[in-house]
């Protein structure tokens, strides 16, 4: 197992991302974004291996993110509602970095429903 120390953040063979690699070359953690590297920053993925969590490892990640993508207008997240357990773990440590809601940053954002009818399966 890597410690901090052995952790290296970086983009490295993760087109517009972030991994983190232990001493061994074992990857620990994966942070994908997309980016037209102007206007947003959309983060798609926050992975870390629970084998790894709570090391600061997804906070390097996400922070290595932050300042490659400081120049966009929107550096933007979505993750599970903080009635979940997941989405309480994610909220705070989402917070903990800056992030707000889209709410408390004035603004909105739309999404499909999770479950909908696959609209190819339809012949018009």
């Amino acid at each position: 197992m890597a410690g901090e120390r052995d952790v290296r953040c970086g983009e490295k063979q993760v087109p517009a991302g972030s991994t983190a690699v232990g001493g061994s070359g074992t990857l620990l953690a994966l942070a994908r974004t997309i980016s037209d590297d102007e206007h947003i920053c959309y983060v798609q993925d926050v992975v870390v291996n629970p084998a790894h969590h709570r090391r600061g490892i997804g906070r390097a990640l996400i922070e290595h993110l932050m300042l490659r993508y400081s120049h966009c207008r929107f550096f933007l997240l979505s993750t599970d509602h903080e009635s979940s357990p997941e989405g309480r773990r994610n909220h705070a440590f989402y917070r903990s970095l800056g992030f707000l809601s889209y709410e408390e940053k004035q603004m909105a954002g739309f999404g499909l429903p999770r479950h909908r009818p696959n609209l190819r399966d339809t012949t018009p």
